[in-house]
């Protein structure tokens, strides 16, 4: 079967996907260092001496920066012409839909309409890329905002925008023009080291993507394919700079996406409890069975969620968001980034483990299959030796 945008198992298996992304990331991160040690150096000095709090490591701030050069190049022709009230109003809805759930359905529809309308360009291909100044970053920001698609990204630019306010235009354009060279370069080697992962992305925009216009994820389906790359290095920088925190932890918590459940929303016994989700054993052959009973040989519980917003909607301190918990998130591609950050920002460590492929309904199949993961590489994050 032909998968939809990614697939890990073009071998069938996803073992050489974990060797080619430890190989690009190195490579990514070495011409980070070469290239752009100085945007990123003051950078950081900046983050230390305005006492920010959760200061990134070195890595952390390579991805920040390749983040916003990604951003520019995809998003500031969308961000020519953002009006304000329409920003703010696509800001509230967005709020509002995490916070009345009875009536999301209402909210989602409208967002729907105003975010094709008025952030989806794809249509007009005379929109050019913005100048790279401080002014456009603003615009960009803000469009990035009302699409409510980057919120942790949008955090972390911020801090980039606030040191770039700092210093003269001449330097900050120049530093933002950085960002946007190093994106192009990015690329063009994501494509030859780990594109072969991604082939189907360019067909799925082309051919199934316009199903989504007028809905609300119709910026989170139409994303670019550098995109996947992005946030399949940034899942493997997390990975490593957050290691050792997560060895750290007591606990260790496996999420998991409802989507690989053989048989959600169909005869899936599913127990639901305040604190998450959890697999009742129905469906021998299902995966989330078969984690589960792994985590309970090996001391770890197994929760699954309908999606990452379950999280990030959860107040710090509740449900699987306790101290001195080690998160294992799995997810599709396009969630690596904000999911990690999203964890980091409530003090939680995690390490991520990508789903082999996408499959829910809602979002990237017309009749939703079952997803999977490299069990041996969840092992392996897990230090459970057999």
């Amino acid at each position: 079967m032909e998968r939809e945008t990614y697939s890990l198992n073009i071998n069938k298996s996803s073992e050489s996907y974990y060797n080619d992304i430890s190989n690009f990331t190195c490579e990514v991160l070495n011409e980070g260092a070469i290239f752009y040690k100085t945007p990123v150096e003051m950078y950081r000095e900046y983050h230390i001496k305005s006492n920010l709090e959760n200061i990134p490591y070195d890595k952390e701030n390579i991805l920040e920066f390749l983040l916003l050069g990604v951003l520019w190049k995809g998003y500031s022709s969308s961000a020519t012409n953002i009006k304000h009230i329409r920003n703010r109003t696509l800001i509230y809805l967005h709020k509002f839909r995490r916070k009345f759930k009875n009536i999301k359905p209402l909210i989602d529809f409208f967002r729907g309409i105003m975010l094709t309308s008025y952030l989806q360009n794809s249509k007009n291909k005379e929109l050019l890329e913005l100048e790279p100044d401080m002014k456009n970053f603003k615009k960009l920001l803000r469009w990035l905002e009302a699409s409510g698609e980057f919120n942790f990204e949008v955090k972390r630019l911020k801090n980039w925008f606030c040191f770039l306010s700092e210093i003269s235009y001449e330097e900050s354009s120049e530093i933002i023009q950085k960002a946007i060279t190093w994106s192009a370069w990015f690329e063009d080697h994501s494509k030859k080291a780990i594109g072969k992962y991604t082939v189907n992305v360019e067909k799925y925009l082309k051919e199934s993507y316009p199903k989504h216009y007028w809905h609300e994820n119709v910026i989170f389906c139409g994303r670019k394919r550098v995109e996947y790359h992005l946030n399949m290095l940034g899942g493997e920088i997390m990975n490593s700079v957050y290691r050792q925190g997560f060895i750290n932890t007591d606990d260790k918590v496996i999420v998991l996406p409802a989507c690989m459940s053989m048989s959600y929303k169909s005869s899936c016994k599913i127990k639901k409890t305040d604190d998450g989700n959890y697999c009742s054993g129905c469906n021998p052959k299902c995966m989330v069975n078969s984690i589960t009973q792994l985590g309970k040989e090996n001391s770890f519980k197994v929760i699954v969620v309908p999606h990452q917003s379950s999280l990030s909607n959860s107040d710090k301190g509740t449900g699987i968001l306790k101290e001195n918990i080690g998160v294992v998130g799995v997810a599709c591609v396009l969630n690596l980034i904000s999911g990690g950050w999203m964890l980091k920002e409530r003090n939680i460590y995690a390490q991520c483990v990508l789903l082999d492929y996408c499959g829910c309904k809602r979002h990237w199949h017309k009749e939703g299959i079952p997803t999977c993961i490299n069990i041996e590489q969840l092992k392996k994050i897990l230090n459970i030796k057999y």
